[in-house]
């Protein structure tokens, strides 16, 4: 498996605090069976994105040598979680930013407050960067969580969206895990990602919160999330097809 958000890389951001916590979520991940990790730490400003890179790079490195020494099989990609506002209309460097060197750019938002029609306007300005966003973890912002029309009319626009291992598997919150299941079993989740920050908070143990994913979730489409589009990411491929199907807000609640 490949998990495509994950904050391995110690002392970048809010993710491993120092390198042996990074060696230890690359041994949980071995043993949960991933295989490749794309080390997205933070970035919250595209002003510095060089310094950002430089550090990214080192830690990489470091990472990737202790790895071999250590005989752990997990493979160590660059990225970012990249932190998405106005500034966004200033830089013109997002490519550096991109996952592996490919099209693809992992991107997140202010939890709150921000209307539909400004995320427009900025994926809008990644794509005329010639790059393909995608939305990280979708079902943990509020504005996207009570208005499911929301995401279909971004669903309708062709954007694509990583969901977060825990929400699925029902430990964020109900909220959380209806949109996310929503997103999954209607195909509209491209990608699944551990968003891991520590061995214990949301831990990269992929295979055991697997074991309370829905199970009505097809085959086909758990592949593609864990396996499939994630590899697309890295070798900077087209996405698999899937069936995407509008979602619906479940009642009750």
């Amino acid at each position: 498996m490949i998990d495509i958000h994950c904050h391995i890389l110690n002392g970048i951001d809010d993710g491993a605090r120092d390198l042996e916590t990074a060696v230890q979520m690359c041994r949980i991940a071995e043993m949960n069976g991933i295989k490749h990790i794309v080390a997205t730490p933070h970035t919250t400003t595209v002003d510095n994105i060089g310094h950002f890179l430089e550090t990214r790079d080192n830690k990489i490195r470091i990472l990737r040598q202790v790895l071999e020494e250590r005989g752990i099989d997990v493979k160590i990609y660059p990225g970012a979680e990249v932190f998405v506002d106005d500034d966004i209309f200033f830089s013109n460097d997002l490519k550096r930013l991109t996952i592996n060197g490919s099209r693809y750019i992992l991107i997140e938002f202010a939890f709150r407050n921000v209307k539909i029609r400004k995320i427009y306007d900025y994926l809008n300005e990644i794509i005329n960067a010639g790059l393909v966003p995608i939305i990280a973890h979708p079902e943990r912002y509020e504005f996207f969580q009570f208005d499911y029309d929301a995401v279909n009319s971004l669903i309708r626009n062709g954007v694509i969206f990583q969901i977060n291992a825990s929400s699925l598997a029902s430990f964020d919150g109900l909220q959380e895990f209806e949109l996310a299941y929503s997103m999954a079993y209607n195909g509209v989740a491209s990608f699944i990602g551990t968003d891991a920050h520590s061995p214990v908070h949301r831990a990269n143990n992929l295979s055991e919160m697997m074991r309370y994913f829905p199970p009505d979730i097809s085959q086909y489409n758990m592949q593609v999330m864990v396996h499939d589009a994630p590899k697309a990411v890295l070798t900077d491929s087209p996405l698999p097809q899937t069936e995407r199907k509008e979602i619906r807000k479940r009642g009750g609640f």
